[in-house]
């Protein structure tokens, strides 16, 4: 059996590409100097794939670690047992897709 298509999985899990962006628009972090509308025209244009990885990054972080502040203090920990509030605050910065790179580091 072929693996499905990224278009193929959005239409089958959300109905539409719309849809996914609605849903995921609330999830994610909007820059300050961009403008609601502008954001989600600009993750509206991302390919399905794009879309469908932020998807499951958010999801991973509510589902492993409940909210990106508890994702950020599993790094810091694993990194620096004592604690260290430079390198969170340097971390802090990263998107939720970087961090769980990190995290598989």
């Amino acid at each position: 059996m072929r693996k499905k298509s990224p278009l193929q999985l959005v239409k089958a899990q959300f109905g539409s590409k719309e849809k996914l962006v609605e849903k995921l628009i609330p999830r994610l972090t909007k820059p300050a100097e961009e403008s609601d509308v502008d954001f989600a025209q600009r993750i509206g244009t991302a390919s399905n794939r794009q879309l469908l990885r932020l998807w499951n990054a958010e999801e991973r972080v509510e589902k492993e670690f409940s909210s990106r502040e508890e994702l950020l203090k599993t790094l810091v920990i694993k990194k620096f047992p004592n604690g260290n509030s430079a390198y969170k605050t340097k971390i802090s910065r990263f998107t939720n897709t970087r961090l769980l790179d990190l995290v598989r580091k």
